[in-house]
């Protein structure tokens, strides 16, 4: 989770109207970031452990490698430090991250506890995507351009639309004996699997579409979620196939939504990054 978020940041910074001369405020903001995203993460490690334990989870809490209460305190410490290197960057730096820490805590903790309901889930978890890239393109030192705003928008509703779902589709045992009220839960596989393959199919065909019509440039991150959106559509129905099979199984789709991230993220980084010096 935490290289995927540094990756986000990347590419919110090469997709600025304008690169940066120094890589020092960029730098900042990275660690910043990191601080956030570890924070969220050790957050979210505490709020699962009993999902997690219920789920054959190879978390370090859930593992009991690393105790409740120092990840607690250790939260503390990680937000107090993103925000102070993030002031070290910048206003705008500060806000996108102050605003991570927020959505972090919403995902986890009482009283909004997104991840107990896929539409809350969804909100925040774009709200998260979309946070790590502002993020960047603020630690850049410039502002958004066209293909940023379509790169940030895709890339979080991908998180959002089908990553939130397909997690849920391994994950079912746990999560309904932690209380939780996803749509896996509540109506069962086969309407989680609907879900995920409409949010796959919306992602996938929107993405080039707009790319097309707005920012061309953006095609770099589009036709890569174009294909993996078809991977996950396959990876559900193959799914469903097996009604009764393992939790490695049932993550298939799951996989198929992070290997698509990164390849669209590096892409993104890559091809953005690039695209100045080709001009």
């Amino acid at each position: 989770m935490q290289v995927a978020f540094l990756l986000r940041f990347v590419v919110g910074v090469v997709s600025a109207a304008q690169l940066p001369h120094s890589l020092a405020r960029p730098a900042l903001g990275m660690v910043s970031l990191w601080c956030a995203v570890a924070c969220a993460y050790l957050l979210n490690g505490v709020a699962d452990v009993h999902e997690d334990r219920a789920n054959g989870s190879q978390r370090p809490i859930a593992r009991g490698d690393l105790p409740e209460r120092t990840a607690a305190n250790a939260t503390v410490l990680l937000a107090c430090a993103a925000l102070l290197l993030a002031g070290l960057t910048g206003p705008g730096t500060v806000a996108w991250t102050a605003a991570f820490l927020v959505l972090g805590w919403a995902y986890s903790a009482d009283p909004v506890k997104a991840k107990c309901s896929s539409g809350r889930c969804a909100v925040v978890v774009f709200g998260l995507g979309a946070t790590a890239y502002g993020a960047g393109v603020s630690a850049s030192g410039s502002g958004w351009t066209a293909t940023g705003v379509l790169v940030a928008g895709v890339m979080s509703a991908w998180m959002a639309l089908v990553g939130a779902v397909v997690k849920d589709l391994g994950d079912v045992t746990g999560d309904a004996a932690g209380g939780r009220r996803t749509v896996a839960v509540v109506h069962g596989a086969r309407a989680a699997r609907a879900l995920a393959v409409a949010g796959a199919l919306a992602v996938g065909t929107a993405a080039p579409a707009l790319a097309l019509l707005w920012a061309p440039t953006a095609l770099v991150v589009a036709v890569p979620v174009a294909l993996g959106a078809a991977w996950v559509v396959v990876r559900v129905v193959r799914a469903a196939r097996h009604a009764h099979a393992d939790r490695l199984r049932r993550r298939g789709a799951y996989r198929a939504f992070m290997v698509t991230q990164y390849v669209a993220n590096l892409s993104a980084m890559l091809g953005l990054g690039l695209a100045p010096t080709l001009v």
